[in-house]
């Protein structure tokens, strides 16, 4: 992981903080953050197709550098530079009173409100937006507002489903799951078997949002119209087994292959993407490799020793 740590401090532009010996109460608390950083990319680029790690990282980062630490009694960035980073409060504020009439504390209360209401009316703004935006659509909306009913479709909030996993980077909302039975007005029961869950089948209804089905989505699947060529020597796939990134040495890109079985041969063999020509047979086995690798990094936690 030295190496990501590396490209960390390339991405912020940040010299490499000094040691930690002189402060030995310090040093619990700094290797309890480095392994959350471990366990927090692990986490994050297990999935499938996710390419956006650096800007996961920098956000990490930035929380590490921010959060207030009880044994040195100030954060990590400004006892590394010597000036605080500005978070989304403080930049929109401005700078602090540096004058005698802005250091009074009627003039400090006046900035505050009147930046606090240029707040309330964009705030205000978006809120009319989206109301314009629900009126476009009133299927949608007169589905959330009617509540849940036996064989809806709808999406299960699970906070912090594995151990020492940070809110930013853990999937919260899991599913979809049908709802078999409705008890009250605020308790249902899902679906949960033959998921490969281990959750209480019985939830509230303010853990639950609706699955937004468009009616303008296309709802034909993609049909396999490649029939084989036995005379140029091209066969056809019968089945997709697994998948692997490689990554090339001389462009340092990464790029996926799939092993492949074909019909009539016994040995699967690796495949390149570029060499596809069967959409349905890909569509179909990424559409599982997703759920497969999100339940994974839920289930890996149950193997940390610290558990």
């Amino acid at each position: 992981m030295s190496k990501v740590f590396a490209r960390f401090r390339d991405l912020l532009k940040s010299k490499h903080c000094a040691t930690l010996g002189y402060r030995p109460q310090a040093n619990g608390q700094q290797e309890c953050s480095v392994q959350n950083v471990k366990r927090s990319v692990r986490a994050n680029v297990a999935e499938v197709d996710r390419n956006d790690w650096d800007e996961h990282a920098e956000r990490l980062m930035f929380a590490l550098n921010t959060s207030f630490d009880a044994a040195r009694l100030d954060t990590p960035f400004y006892l590394v530079h010597g000036w605080d980073a500005q978070g989304t409060i403080s930049a929109m504020l401005g700078p602090k009173p540096s004058t005698v009439q802005e250091r009074t504390a009627l003039e400090w209360r006046r900035k505050m409100q009147r930046d606090y209401s240029s707040c309330m009316h964009r705030r205000l703004a978006k809120e009319s937006e989206a109301c314009e935006i629900c009126s476009t659509n009133p299927e949608l909306s007169d589905r959330v507002k009617a509540g849940f009913e036996a064989g809806h479709s709808a999406w299960l909030y699970i906070l912090k489903y594995r151990t020492r996993l940070g809110r930013k980077l853990a999937d919260l909302w899991h599913g979809p799951f049908r709802i078999d039975k409705i008890h009250d007005d605020f308790r249902v029961k899902l679906k949960i078997p033959d998921t490969g869950y281990r959750v209480n089948p019985w939830v509230h209804t303010s853990r639950l949002k609706p699955r937004a089905l468009f009616p303008k989505r296309p709802t034909s699947e993609i049909q396999d119209s490649w029939e084989p060529d036995t005379a140029q020597d091209e066969y056809e796939f019968e089945e997709i087994l697994d998948l692997r990134w490689i990554k090339r040495t001389w462009t340092s890109n990464r790029s996926r292959e799939y092993l492949v079985k074909w019909k009539g041969c016994t040995d699967p063999e690796w495949i390149p993407l570029v060499q596809f020509n069967c959409g349905a047979l890909l569509y179909e086995f990424d559409q599982g490799a997703k759920a497969r690798a999100r339940f994974q990094a839920m289930q890996s936690g149950d193997d940390h020793p610290g558990n």
